[in-house]
């Protein structure tokens, strides 16, 4: 099949979870030998075309509609602007693709659904969920652009979440009722994020990854370690990502510092690192934490478990799905942060207990998440929509 996927984030320049799933699906396809591209469009970005491994990427920029922002708020616009770079761009590429595969976040294939393309929208978390956990507003603006994003999967051929986490909450909100839903987990490369160093060998750090913002509760984390550190427990959390939302007028960085004096927490913020440096941080990991609000199929935790680390995470995290009932971490409440320390220091107090859970979550990932298998499972998918 010749397929396409919109994705405004693709790695390098966009390592967000959206461009990592893009990417290690894209490569797993096209290792199935089918024609694989993806087409990315940016405001400002620079046009080339090129090959990453089998998978063709087209980089694009994106116009803006003047006075669009101010006439129907710039969340709409956005989906709109990108929604009509996507269909222009197409057409320009001149493919006939069999599929394309859109995301649910910001439209992209708003056009092609509505034009009844042979489109799949794959799930990973909209704006009416996200909008639910008191990450955005509801403002106008907000309730609007959430509503392309559900004609753009409601348009669809066939719907996939990699949890039935998150369709759950859609179906909350009313969406998916007469849509055709399947469950297929994201895929991680095991080998690549293997460590020659296992969470046994390391010393008791706890390790969290992703954008420093509410719907994320870094701050659960921090005062779980305050709890520890208040029993005696000696012990380092270290927290890497970007400070994405402002807290009480303040970047939310700002404000997790102070809360991390404020509590004495053996907490240190590393800011944002470059994708390839998140497995050597892995490395020096003992338990990777997930102390989410909400988080669909989060590949920090896919990739920690990859790594052979045990992970903690909160029942809101379609990751839950996976590794509840098992040794492989622990599920937690989201906002506890009681229940959160009394999850993780098991891990911190004993290396082995850690070494244990963290071969149990590697063999996890293999089973569920293997690159071939669920590509495999896809091509099923994408096949029945083709026929169609």
């Amino acid at each position: 099949m010749k397929i396409l996927f919109l994705s405004i984030e693709y790695p390098p320049e966009t390592p967000d979870g959206i461009g990592s799933y893009v990417a290690e699906t894209a490569a797993a396809l096209a290792a199935r030998d089918h024609d694989v591209h993806v087409l990315s469009c940016l405001p400002g970005q620079v046009e080339r075309d090129y090959q990453d491994g089998a998978v063709w990427i087209h980089r694009r920029g994106e116009a803006r509609i003047r006075g669009l922002s101010r006439l129907v708020g710039e969340r709409t616009a956005a989906r709109l602007g990108h929604a009509l770079a996507c269909r222009r761009e197409l057409r320009r590429l001149g493919i006939a693709f069999d599929l394309v595969e859109t995301p649910d976040w910001m439209a992209e294939g708003l056009l092609l659904a509505l034009l009844r393309r042979p489109v799949v929208a794959q799930l990973h978390t909209p704006l009416a969920v996200t909008a639910r956990y008191g990450v955005r507003g509801l403002t106008r603006d907000a309730r609007v652009a959430a509503r392309l994003e559900r004609v753009t999967v409601e348009r669809s051929r066939l719907v996939l979440s990699p949890s039935e986490l998150l369709v759950r909450e859609l179906r909350k909100e009313g969406w998916l009722h007469s849509s055709t839903v399947r469950v297929v987990r994201f895929p991680v490369d095991v080998q690549r994020w293997s460590s020659d160093v296992g969470a046994g060998a390391t010393g008791p750090v706890a390790f969290f990854a992703g954008r420093l913002e509410p719907l994320k509760s870094p701050e659960t984390l921090i005062e779980a370690a305050g709890v520890l550190a208040s029993r005696g427990l000696q012990f380092e959390v270290v927290l890497a990502g970007r400070s994405s939302a402002t807290k009480d007028g303040r970047p939310y960085g700002a404000w997790l510092e102070q809360r991390i004096a404020e509590l004495r927490a053996p907490c240190r913020l590393i800011g944002e690192v470059p994708r390839p440096a998140v497995a050597g941080l892995l490395q020096q990991a003992r338990v990777v934490v997930l102390p989410s609000l909400y988080e669909n199929f989060p590949y920090a935790a896919l990739e920690a478990m990859a790594a052979g680390r045990p992970v903690v995470c909160t029942s809101n995290t379609g990751i839950a799905e996976l590794i509840d009932g098992t040794d492989a971490g622990a599920v937690v409440p989201a906002s506890d942060p009681l229940a959160l320390a009394d999850a993780v220091a098991p891990y911190l107090r004993d290396a082995s207990a850690a070494a244990r859970a963290g071969a149990r979550a590697r063999e996890l990932v293999l089973e569920h998440c293997d690159p071939a298998r669920v590509a495999a499972e896809r091509e099923g998918c994408y096949a029945s929509v083709v026929r169609r």
